[in-house]
């Protein structure tokens, strides 16, 4: 009964956690090419800070209307990819990329993705980066004020 009763505890808990673990992930590639980019997707913001390279969606579509941004180490080299292979890389538009974040970024998605950049890098070869979607944080809006009543004359004249 002890050993029944063992097993069945058991196999609660790996059931409970098996249910934690996500079944699809899928890959979104998206080609960052900023001088051939079309009018309608000029929207990058394209930085470094400390020793994260950035991409910010110019687009405040998240909550808390923050900007999708992928960042990634620069220490990190990339993968080069051909001009063969990179033909056979299924890449998404702009406002497909913008909806996966969306989804990423809200906590009923079942679905994770994994992003990557595709930057043109030096002797125009294609660089392909495994980026990290940040999460948006909800910005606390403080107002520090006081109330100053103002002091009459006489009572100014007198100190």
């Amino acid at each position: 009964m002890k050993y029944f009763l063992i097993v069945i505890l058991w196999l609660n808990i790996y059931s409970a956690s098996a249910q934690k673990v996500a079944n699809n992930i899928d890959t979104v590639y998206y080609l960052l090419d900023t001088a051939n980019t079309m009018p309608k997707d000029r929207m990058w913001d394209v930085g470094m800070e400390s020793q994260y390279k950035y991409f910010t969606v110019k687009c405040p579509c998240l909550k808390y209307n923050s900007e999708p941004t992928f960042v990634y180490n620069s220490k990190d080299s990339g993968q080069s990819v051909s001009n063969a292979s990179l033909s056979k890389i299924r890449m998404v538009s702009l406002p497909t990329l913008i909806n996966f974040a969306k989804k990423t970024t809200d906590l009923t998605a079942q679905t994770l993705y994994v992003f990557y950049i595709i930057e043109i890098g030096k002797d125009h070869e294609y660089i392909v980066h495994k980026t990290r979607l940040l999460t948006p944080r909800k910005r606390e809006a403080s107002v520090d004020f006081e109330n100053v009543t103002p002091t009459p004359d006489k009572k100014r004249r007198n100190k």
